[in-house]
Order: C-alpha cells, then sequence, then structure tokens
C-alpha cells in the first residue's frame, strides 16, 4: 500500500506529507527527495513550535512550582542561598514568559535542527557513503521531528494531571521500581518511546535520501543514539535533561 502511494503520488501535497510521516512515512520520504523546497521544510517547523509554544503557558507554571520545590528540600544549601536561587529562578521565569522566552525557544530549536542535520549528513555522507543536499538532510529530519507534536498532545495532560514534569514514557517503565536512581534505571530513562520512532523515522529518511542500505541506517543512528544515552545517564545522576 505504501509502495503503491510512492508511484502514484511522487509528489505529494504538504498536507499529505504532514499526515504521511505517520500513516505512510516511506513515501512521504520518497515525496521529499523528488520535491523540497523552501516552504516544504517551514511548514512542519511551524506546525512544531506553533503547538510547542502554545503549551509553554501550561507547563511553566508546573516546571517553576517542581523546581522550587526541590530546591527547598536540598540539606546541602543553607536558607539564605536557597532565597538566592529562588529569586534568580522568579527573575528568570519573568524573562521566558513574554516575546524573550519565545525567541529563545524559537532559535534554540532551529539551531538544533541544523546541528542534527549536519550529524544525518555525517553519517549518511562519510559512513555509509552516501550523497544528498543539506537542504534534503534537513528536510529529513523536521519532518521526523513532527513526533514531537504526538508526544506533546500525550505528555501534557498527563503532566497536567500529575502536576510533575516528570512523566514516564520511556523504558524505564518495564524495570522495578528498586532499581531507581540506578545506572540501569537512568539508562533505561533516555530510552524514550518518542525518541525511539523519532530515530525510526530519520534512519529511514536518511537511507532514502541517501541511497544506502536501510538497515546498516537504522543500526548506525540507534547504536550512535543508544551510546550517546548511556553516556549520558553514566555521567549524571538522573537530575540531568534527558
Amino acid at each position: 500500500m505504501e509502495e503503491r502511494a510512492t508511484t502514484d503520488n511522487g509528489d505529494l501535497a504538504p498536507l499529505q506529507r504532514l499526515i504521511g510521516i505517520f500513516t505512510m512515512p516511506r513515501a512521504t520520504f520518497s515525496s521529499l527527495v523528488e520535491s523540497i523546497s523552501t516552504v516544504d521544510i517551514l511548514i512542519p517547523v511551524f506546525v512544531v513550535l506553533v503547538i510547542s509554544l502554545a503549551m509553554q503557558p501550561l507547563v511553566r507554571p508546573i516546571a517553576l512550582e517542581e523546581q522550587t520545590q526541590t530546591i527547598l528540600q536540598r540539606d546541602d544549601l543553607p536558607d539564605d542561598q536557597k532565597e538566592i536561587i529562588l529569586d534568580r529562578m522568579e527573575r528568570i521565569g519573568e524573562r521566558m514568559s513574554g516575546p524573550l522566552g519565545y525567541l529563545i525557544i524559537v532559535s534554540a530549536t532551529l539551531v538544533w535542527y541544523a546541528i542534527l542535520a549536519g550529524v544525518i549528513m555525517f553519517f549518511g555522507s562519510f559512513i555509509l557513503g552516501g550523497q544528498a543536499s543539506f537542504k534534503g538532510t534537513l528536510g529529513v529530519v523536521v519532518y521526523a521531528q513532527l513526533v514531537n507534536v504526538v508526544e506533546l498532545i500525550v505528555k501534557i495532560p498527563l503532566i497536567i494531571q500529575t502536576q510533575t514534569i516528570q512523566v514516564e514514557t520511556s523504558l524505564a517503565l518495564l524495570l522495578p521500581g528498586s532499581l531507581d536512581s540506578t545506572l540501569l534505571y537512568r539508562f533505561f530513562h533516555r530510552l524514550d518511546f518518542f525518541s525511539i520512532w523519532r530515530i525510526f523515522l530519520l534512519a529511514l529518511g536518511m537511507a532514502i535520501l541517501y541511497r544506502v542500505d536501510e538497515k546498516r541506517s537504522r543500526s548506525m543512528l540507534y547504536g550512535a543514539w543508544v551510546l550517546a544515552m548511556f553516556l549520558l545517564a553514566w555521567l549524571f545522576d538522573g537530575r540531568g535533561i534527558a
């Protein structure tokens, strides 16, 4: 079914591509390889940013309150130091709730997409021996990041319901609670189901765009990602960013 969509709809419309990345990713990436414009790249970026920014007012107060409680419960900090930290957090929170905060989020997102495209180009060109343009690679990256929309739809209601941003959607759910705070738990915590989905799409898009073996593409990206997550779990104690 997916192969037929690729043949009959080599040039999918923008809306078809937005939906197709979830329903027929192979056909969607094949369409991007045949024809990709700046608008094709901007549309998914716009969708992800709009939804992410719209969710910020819902998540920010919960995150700030959780950070506040974490600081107050630390026994290694004197009370006056806690007050300084909390005052600084409050000032930063006020700035981030305005236009500056949204500008930082947009800028950081765009920079991250560019970096990720560079990483994919490295693997596709220098490791797997394929060849493709940065523009095409960026297209693969931004469409794979549409998984973020589904992730937000799933996680935001859970965050609001539980009043914590520590919503678990990783392989750590498979581990018993007795392993909490262990290296194994921290490692599994970083193996998030949505991240696994994103890597799958990136590997598929890279294989199609660079015309390389799909199994090698998938093995390469998953291997590099798992190694990176293990190093993060080893270096940080669980309070770092996943």
